[in-house]
């Protein structure tokens, strides 16, 4: 049976030292390796963000829930919001060739997490936007 943790955070900055902090104590309660802690504090900060920054088209305060689970010593992290439809891994990636001052910004966050997830996927349901990312954690 899957052990799972929800969290619902304002989206606003303030909101993420507190998040980010919830879901490492309990990741750590699992025993995960170094590199899945990491991913899992990565993937946070950077989802969550991308969801603040640029995930709505007005000034309202919105909901960003994250839900956590771990079966069969997989972690499965999933972002959910109501922001604007946006499928990120339909983005290009960045072309890593060029000279960093010359790449247009961003996509190099989402572009890392595909590296480092075993598997990524997106969801448009509900009038939400689904990102669910899976890392083993050993």
């Amino acid at each position: 049976m899957a052990d799972t943790l929800t969290i619902e955070l304002l989206s606003t900055r303030d909101a993420m030292a507190s998040a980010s902090a919830e879901a490492e104590a309990w990741l750590e309660s699992h025993h995960p390796s170094p590199q899945a802690l990491n991913f899992l504090l990565i993937a946070v900060e950077e989802l969550v963000l991308n969801c603040i920054d640029y995930g709505y088209d007005d000034d309202a305060v919105h909901t960003i829930t994250i839900v956590l689970s771990i079966e069969d010593q997989r972690l499965t992290l999933t972002v959910i919001d109501d922001g604007h439809p946006f499928d990120p891994l339909a983005r290009p990636s960045p072309d890593l060739s060029r000279p960093v001052k010359d790449r247009p910004a961003g996509g190099l966050g989402i572009y890392l997490l595909q590296k480092l997830s075993d598997q990524i996927s997106y969801e448009r349901r509900d009038g939400t936007n689904r990102l669910t990312l899976t890392k083993g954690l050993q």
